[in-house]
């Protein structure tokens, strides 16, 4: 029987390990990483290494799976409407939730949005946003559905799209805009449309 102690100390080892990664990914190109590269810098042996992950690729994976399902789980598209009309409050909030999210697992999208030897991370991000938002406003008696279905593809695409890359731009811009900025602005543009939110006459 395994204790408790030793348990603990394997997700400890796990852990430094997938840090340690996200460190050295911002720093080098991932093809250029090694799996000695990633123990010495852990300070742990390659065969401690192997103990947790096949190679690199399956650490990678498995960060990204992890940093993925921590952000999707968040997002409940079904909760932003209130008595069929949807909640701007909700919206805003569920907004500043990500972007504080975000934030705090900055190490994270840095390494995934800007190591140039991972360029499926942001379609990986969006096919999981886009699967959970047809999943749950699929269920849902929405008169888009039937009036439009296709702009109920075209819109999650275009959305999610535009979000991804406001938040590599907030990423690189260290993100020094709050959250209540953000999530005012896109509010805006949201229910004013582009061209409204930028004064022009249309």
């Amino acid at each position: 029987m395994v204790s408790e102690s030793t348990d603990l100390r394997v997700i400890k080892t796990r852990a430094a390990i997938e840090m340690t990664f996200l460190d050295l990914l911002l720093q080098k190109k991932f093809n250029a990483l090694t799996v000695k590269d990633i123990a010495s810098a852990a300070r742990i042996g390659r065969g401690t290494f192997y103990l947790h992950f096949l190679d690199k690729y399956d650490l990678l994976e498995k960060v990204i799976d992890e940093g993925l399902n921590e952000t999707v789980e968040r997002f409940h598209p079904r909760t932003y409407f209130v008595d069929g009309k949807v909640s701007f409050d909700r919206i805003t909030g569920f907004v500043q939730t990500m972007f504080r999210h975000f934030k705090k697992n900055d190490r994270f999208f840095r390494a995934m949005f800007f190591n140039e030897d991972i360029p499926m991370f942001r379609q990986r991000m969006q096919e999981r946003f886009l699967s959970k938002f047809q999943q749950e406003i699929g269920q849902m008696n929405l008169p888009v559905i039937e009036k439009d279905p296709l702009m109920l593809k075209i819109m999650p695409i275009f959305v999610s799209s535009a979000m991804i890359g406001l938040l590599s731009w907030w990423f690189e811009q260290q993100a020094k805009i709050s959250e209540e900025e953000i999530a005012r602005r896109i509010l805006v543009i949201m229910t004013q449309g582009p061209l409204r939110a930028l004064g022009l006459d249309v």
